[in-house]
Protein backbone atom coordinates (compact mmCIF):
# COMPACT_ATOMS: atom_id res chain seq x y z
CA UNK A 1 0.00 0.00 0.00
CA UNK A 2 1.37 3.40 -1.00
CA UNK A 3 2.47 5.64 1.89
CA UNK A 4 0.76 9.04 1.94
CA UNK A 5 3.06 11.98 2.68
CA UNK A 6 0.51 14.75 2.23
CA UNK A 7 -2.65 15.37 4.23
CA UNK A 8 -4.57 16.07 1.04
CA UNK A 9 -3.90 12.56 -0.22
CA UNK A 10 -5.26 10.71 2.83
CA UNK A 11 -8.47 8.70 2.56
CA UNK A 12 -9.26 7.52 6.10
CA UNK A 13 -9.55 9.36 9.41
CA UNK A 14 -8.17 8.26 12.78
CA UNK A 15 -9.67 10.69 15.28
CA UNK A 16 -8.27 10.97 18.80
CA UNK A 17 -10.71 12.83 21.06
CA UNK A 18 -9.07 15.21 23.52
CA UNK A 19 -9.95 15.41 27.21
CA UNK A 20 -7.76 18.17 28.69
CA UNK A 21 -5.05 20.68 27.88
CA UNK A 22 -1.78 21.97 29.31
CA UNK A 23 -1.70 24.87 31.75
CA UNK A 24 -0.81 28.32 30.43
CA UNK A 25 2.65 28.25 32.01
CA UNK A 26 3.71 25.18 30.03
CA UNK A 27 5.89 26.58 27.26
CA UNK A 28 7.26 23.35 25.84
CA UNK A 29 6.58 19.68 26.45
CA UNK A 30 8.65 18.31 29.35
CA UNK A 31 10.13 14.82 29.46
CA UNK A 32 7.22 13.63 31.63
CA UNK A 33 4.13 15.14 29.99
CA UNK A 34 1.88 12.77 31.95
CA UNK A 35 2.35 14.63 35.26
CA UNK A 36 -0.91 16.05 36.67
CA UNK A 37 0.77 19.35 37.58
CA UNK A 38 1.15 20.25 33.89
CA UNK A 39 -2.53 19.92 33.01
CA UNK A 40 -5.75 21.78 33.75
CA UNK A 41 -7.79 19.02 35.37
CA UNK A 42 -11.16 18.82 37.06
CA UNK A 43 -10.26 17.73 40.61
CA UNK A 44 -13.52 15.82 40.92
CA UNK A 45 -12.71 13.20 38.29
CA UNK A 46 -9.60 13.94 36.18
CA UNK A 47 -6.75 13.62 38.68
CA UNK A 48 -4.36 10.88 37.63
CA UNK A 49 -5.75 10.71 34.10
CA UNK A 50 -2.96 12.30 31.96
CA UNK A 51 -1.01 9.02 31.54
CA UNK A 52 -4.16 7.61 29.93
CA UNK A 53 -4.38 10.62 27.59
CA UNK A 54 -0.82 9.91 26.49
CA UNK A 55 -1.84 6.33 25.78
CA UNK A 56 -4.66 7.62 23.56
CA UNK A 57 -2.05 9.57 21.58
CA UNK A 58 0.13 6.48 21.30
CA UNK A 59 -2.84 4.41 20.17
CA UNK A 60 -3.57 6.92 17.41
CA UNK A 61 0.05 6.69 16.25
CA UNK A 62 -0.07 2.88 16.19
CA UNK A 63 -3.27 2.90 14.12
CA UNK A 64 -1.84 5.51 11.73
CA UNK A 65 1.35 3.50 11.32
CA UNK A 66 -0.76 0.48 10.33
CA UNK A 67 -2.76 2.46 7.75
CA UNK A 68 -0.59 4.49 5.33
CA UNK A 69 -3.72 6.06 3.82
CA UNK A 70 -4.98 7.51 7.11
CA UNK A 71 -4.93 11.02 8.50
CA UNK A 72 -4.28 11.12 12.26
CA UNK A 73 -6.26 13.94 13.84
CA UNK A 74 -6.37 15.26 17.40
CA UNK A 75 -9.66 16.98 18.21
CA UNK A 76 -10.42 19.39 21.05
CA UNK A 77 -10.71 23.14 21.42
CA UNK A 78 -9.65 25.78 23.92
CA UNK A 79 -12.14 24.69 26.56
CA UNK A 80 -10.68 26.67 29.49
CA UNK A 81 -10.18 30.41 29.76
CA UNK A 82 -6.94 30.20 31.73
CA UNK A 83 -4.75 28.72 28.99
CA UNK A 84 -3.91 29.32 25.34
CA UNK A 85 -3.49 25.57 24.79
CA UNK A 86 -6.23 23.69 23.01
CA UNK A 87 -6.70 20.02 23.78
CA UNK A 88 -5.67 19.19 20.21
CA UNK A 89 -2.48 21.29 20.26
CA UNK A 90 -1.50 19.74 23.60
CA UNK A 91 -1.81 16.24 22.15
CA UNK A 92 0.07 17.17 18.97
CA UNK A 93 3.02 18.62 20.87
CA UNK A 94 3.21 15.51 23.06
CA UNK A 95 3.31 13.38 19.91
CA UNK A 96 6.16 15.50 18.51
CA UNK A 97 8.04 15.32 21.81
CA UNK A 98 7.65 11.55 21.91
CA UNK A 99 8.93 11.36 18.31
CA UNK A 100 5.89 9.25 17.49
CA UNK A 101 7.23 6.43 19.72
CA UNK A 102 7.57 3.95 16.87
CA UNK A 103 11.17 3.42 15.67
CA UNK A 104 11.81 4.23 12.03
CA UNK A 105 14.85 2.27 10.84
CA UNK A 106 15.05 4.32 7.65
CA UNK A 107 15.36 7.47 9.71
CA UNK A 108 17.90 6.30 12.27
CA UNK A 109 15.07 5.14 14.55
CA UNK A 110 14.04 8.77 14.92
CA UNK A 111 10.80 10.62 14.26
CA UNK A 112 8.50 8.90 11.80
CA UNK A 113 8.14 11.84 9.44
CA UNK A 114 5.51 10.01 7.40
CA UNK A 115 3.14 9.92 10.40
CA UNK A 116 3.77 13.53 11.35
CA UNK A 117 3.13 14.57 7.76
CA UNK A 118 -0.27 12.88 8.01
CA UNK A 119 -1.21 14.46 11.36
CA UNK A 120 -3.68 17.32 11.77
CA UNK A 121 -5.53 19.11 14.56
CA UNK A 122 -9.17 20.08 14.94
CA UNK A 123 -9.12 22.87 17.52
CA UNK A 124 -12.76 23.89 18.01
CA UNK A 125 -14.68 20.90 19.43
CA UNK A 126 -16.18 21.38 22.90
CA UNK A 127 -17.70 17.92 23.40
CA UNK A 128 -17.66 14.42 21.93
CA UNK A 129 -20.39 15.16 19.39
CA UNK A 130 -18.33 18.03 18.03
CA UNK A 131 -15.20 15.86 18.10
CA UNK A 132 -16.85 13.60 15.53
CA UNK A 133 -18.77 16.15 13.45
CA UNK A 134 -15.99 18.74 13.36
CA UNK A 135 -13.42 15.99 12.78
CA UNK A 136 -15.04 14.81 9.55
CA UNK A 137 -15.60 18.43 8.54
CA UNK A 138 -11.91 19.26 9.09
CA UNK A 139 -10.99 16.21 7.01
CA UNK A 140 -13.21 17.54 4.21
CA UNK A 141 -11.77 21.02 4.60
CA UNK A 142 -8.27 19.56 4.19
CA UNK A 143 -8.80 16.97 1.46
CA UNK A 144 -11.90 18.11 -0.43
CA UNK A 145 -13.75 14.89 0.40
CA UNK A 146 -15.22 13.07 3.38
CA UNK A 147 -13.26 10.17 4.90
CA UNK A 148 -13.73 6.69 3.51
CA UNK A 149 -13.42 5.22 7.01
CA UNK A 150 -13.52 6.87 10.47
CA UNK A 151 -11.91 5.38 13.57
CA UNK A 152 -12.42 7.17 16.89
CA UNK A 153 -10.00 6.65 19.79
CA UNK A 154 -11.38 7.49 23.23
CA UNK A 155 -12.32 6.03 26.60
CA UNK A 156 -13.82 2.55 26.25
CA UNK A 157 -16.84 3.55 28.34
CA UNK A 158 -17.82 6.12 25.68
CA UNK A 159 -18.58 3.52 23.01
CA UNK A 160 -22.35 3.95 23.28
CA UNK A 161 -22.07 7.74 23.24
CA UNK A 162 -20.04 7.77 20.01
CA UNK A 163 -22.50 5.32 18.48
CA UNK A 164 -25.24 7.87 19.23
CA UNK A 165 -23.14 10.60 17.61
CA UNK A 166 -22.57 8.51 14.50
CA UNK A 167 -26.32 7.92 14.27
CA UNK A 168 -27.02 11.62 14.80
CA UNK A 169 -24.88 12.74 11.86
CA UNK A 170 -25.95 9.72 9.79
CA UNK A 171 -22.42 8.59 9.02
CA UNK A 172 -22.54 5.05 7.57
CA UNK A 173 -22.24 2.38 10.27
CA UNK A 174 -20.11 0.12 8.07
CA UNK A 175 -17.48 2.86 7.70
CA UNK A 176 -17.17 3.68 11.41
CA UNK A 177 -15.03 2.02 14.08
CA UNK A 178 -14.79 2.91 17.76
CA UNK A 179 -11.46 2.06 19.43
CA UNK A 180 -12.01 2.18 23.18
CA UNK A 181 -8.42 1.81 24.25
CA UNK A 182 -8.63 2.24 28.04
CA UNK A 183 -10.77 3.55 30.90
CA UNK A 184 -10.08 5.99 33.74
CA UNK A 185 -9.05 4.77 37.17
CA UNK A 186 -12.40 5.47 38.81
CA UNK A 187 -14.73 3.70 36.40
CA UNK A 188 -17.67 3.83 38.79
CA UNK A 189 -17.52 7.62 38.93
CA UNK A 190 -17.07 7.77 35.15
CA UNK A 191 -20.21 5.73 34.61
CA UNK A 192 -22.24 7.91 36.98
CA UNK A 193 -21.49 10.94 34.82
CA UNK A 194 -21.81 9.02 31.57
CA UNK A 195 -25.34 7.84 32.36
CA UNK A 196 -26.50 11.45 32.59
CA UNK A 197 -24.66 12.43 29.42
CA UNK A 198 -26.19 9.51 27.53
CA UNK A 199 -29.67 10.53 28.67
CA UNK A 200 -29.01 14.06 27.41
CA UNK A 201 -27.76 12.92 23.99
CA UNK A 202 -30.66 10.49 23.61
CA UNK A 203 -33.00 13.42 24.33
CA UNK A 204 -31.04 15.83 22.13
CA UNK A 205 -28.81 13.96 19.62
CA UNK A 206 -27.07 17.13 18.45
CA UNK A 207 -26.41 18.41 21.98
CA UNK A 208 -29.06 21.10 21.90
CA UNK A 209 -30.85 20.59 25.22
CA UNK A 210 -30.06 23.08 27.97
CA UNK A 211 -27.64 20.85 29.91
CA UNK A 212 -25.43 20.08 26.90
CA UNK A 213 -25.76 23.55 25.43
CA UNK A 214 -24.58 25.05 28.72
CA UNK A 215 -21.49 22.81 28.64
CA UNK A 216 -20.66 24.22 25.21
CA UNK A 217 -21.11 27.78 26.41
CA UNK A 218 -18.90 27.07 29.43
CA UNK A 219 -16.16 25.65 27.18
CA UNK A 220 -16.36 28.34 24.50
CA UNK A 221 -12.99 30.10 24.77
CA UNK A 222 -11.57 29.59 21.29
CA UNK A 223 -12.30 31.49 18.09
CA UNK A 224 -15.37 30.06 16.37
CA UNK A 225 -14.29 31.06 12.85
CA UNK A 226 -13.60 27.49 11.84
CA UNK A 227 -15.45 27.56 8.51
CA UNK A 228 -16.60 23.95 8.77
CA UNK A 229 -19.20 22.65 6.44
CA UNK A 230 -20.57 23.86 3.14
CA UNK A 231 -24.11 24.29 1.90
CA UNK A 232 -26.74 22.77 4.14
CA UNK A 233 -24.17 21.25 6.51
CA UNK A 234 -22.54 24.65 6.98
CA UNK A 235 -25.94 26.20 7.65
CA UNK A 236 -26.69 23.49 10.24
CA UNK A 237 -23.39 24.06 12.08
CA UNK A 238 -24.06 27.80 11.96
CA UNK A 239 -27.44 27.23 13.62
CA UNK A 240 -25.76 25.21 16.38
CA UNK A 241 -23.31 28.07 16.98
CA UNK A 242 -26.16 30.58 17.09
CA UNK A 243 -27.95 28.41 19.64
CA UNK A 244 -24.85 28.26 21.86
CA UNK A 245 -24.49 32.05 21.71
CA UNK A 246 -28.17 32.80 22.40
CA UNK A 247 -28.63 34.77 25.63
CA UNK A 248 -32.01 33.51 26.80
CA UNK A 249 -33.65 30.10 27.08
CA UNK A 250 -36.69 31.49 25.24
CA UNK A 251 -34.53 32.29 22.23
CA UNK A 252 -32.70 28.95 22.47
CA UNK A 253 -36.04 27.11 22.53
CA UNK A 254 -37.11 28.93 19.38
CA UNK A 255 -33.83 28.05 17.64
CA UNK A 256 -34.28 24.37 18.51
CA UNK A 257 -37.50 24.26 16.50
CA UNK A 258 -37.11 22.56 13.14
CA UNK A 259 -33.38 21.93 13.72
CA UNK A 260 -32.80 18.84 11.60
CA UNK A 261 -29.54 17.37 10.37
CA UNK A 262 -29.26 17.78 6.58
CA UNK A 263 -28.82 15.02 4.05
CA UNK A 264 -25.05 14.72 3.58
CA UNK A 265 -23.48 12.53 0.91
CA UNK A 266 -20.87 10.96 3.18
Amino acid sequence: MKEMHDLKDTQDLILVAGHAAFKEEVVEVPDQPELDELWILNPKFQLGEPPFYVEHIRRGVVLAAANPLAMLMFSGGVTREDTHWSEASTYLEILKHGRCWIPDAANGNGLRENILARTATEQYARDSYENLLFGVCKFYQTTGRYPRQVTVVSWAFKATRFSLHRDAIRFPRARFTFDGFNDPIDQDAAWVGEKGTLRDFIEAPHGTNEALNKKRRDRNFGSREHGYGAGELGNFIGKLETLVAAKTEKLRAKLRENLAFPAVDW
